[in-house]
């Protein structure tokens, strides 16, 4: 049987990874294990696992470094040191996931392709009307608007379009491109690039990048799914004003990444003696 390891990437705000984990109980299909993977949050991140261990019934792990900027190459690469999954299935704590989500990964995952979702954006007058029960039942019929179902369905042809004219002469240059926090990698993918690029610190272009280097192997970008669709809750940006601080590493590395040298240099294999882990169960 394939095993599924759900890794959420959390920095403090810990409301916020209440509400992803509520969406996570009424999967159809659980996660065989839930990587917590903290990037050294200040709030109380290991009492709150223990009491949404006891009522997810999931096994739960939190691995977490001292915080040292925005690091979420290196915290995402902690969690998937420390998983045992053979899809792992990317979301940030800020996620809420329907209840098909992974069974729809599980069904649609297979060789030469990552997943690739796309989130419905709720705006921050959307978000306070979010409640438990909503997210429960799994029904955002009252906050939703049409346009935003719409766009879900428009950018899901979008992304087979642009797989198929880059299966086509690479008339378009790439399929879905990877979004880190709505993603799914089969482990042995994620290990031959050596995982993500841990030289990206602070926001922005760690997807990008990874998302080349999966290419570079021809592991191609697919949009799963616009059924089940990931919501993104609204809070105040770890960025400031959209500034990418990693751009020109980016288009550096940008053109040195070939079918022949995808692998980053400090990556999944980088030594981790900072990394505590905390089984819950």
């Amino acid at each position: 049987m394939v095993k599924i390891s759900l890794i959420i990437s959390v920095y403090n705000r810990l409301e916020l990874l209440k509400s992803c984990l509520l969406a996570v109980s009424i999967q159809s299909r659980k996660p065989d294990e839930i990587i917590i993977t903290d990037d050294g949050s200040e709030e109380d991140i290991i009492g709150f696992g223990r009491v949404m261990q006891a009522e997810l019934k999931v096994p739960i792990h939190i691995i977490r470094h001292a915080h040292a900027d925005f690091r979420l190459c290196r915290n995402r690469n902690n969690g998937v040191h420390f998983s045992t999954g053979d899809i792992l299935v990317f979301i940030d704590q800020d996620i809420l996931i329907t209840r098909n989500y992974l069974a729809e990964i599980e069904q649609q995952m297979r060789p030469g392709r990552f997943l690739s979702g796309y989130p419905i954006r709720l705006s921050q007058e959307q978000s306070t009307l979010l409640t438990d029960a909503m997210i429960l039942d799994c029904n955002y019929s009252s906050i939703l608007l049409p346009s935003q179902l719409r766009k879900i369905r428009k950018q899901y042809r979008k992304d087979h379009l642009n797989r198929f004219l880059y299966r086509c002469g690479r008339l378009a240059p790439c399929g879905a491109k990877l979004r880190g926090g709505v993603s799914a990698i089969r482990r042995e993918d994620y290990i031959r690039v050596n995982g993500y690029d841990e030289r990206y610190v602070g926001w922005g272009n760690e997807d990008d990048d990874m998302g080349r280097r999966l290419l570079a192997t021809g592991t191609i970008g697919y949009n799963f799914t616009y059924s089940e669709y990931p919501i993104h809750i609204y809070h105040p940006p770890y960025h400031q004003n959209g500034i990418r601080v990693n751009q020109e590493y980016s288009s550096r590395r940008r053109k040195q990444i070939t079918r022949h040298n995808y692998q980053c240099e400090v990556g999944l294999s980088a030594p981790r003696p900072d990394v505590e882990i905390f089984n819950l169960t």
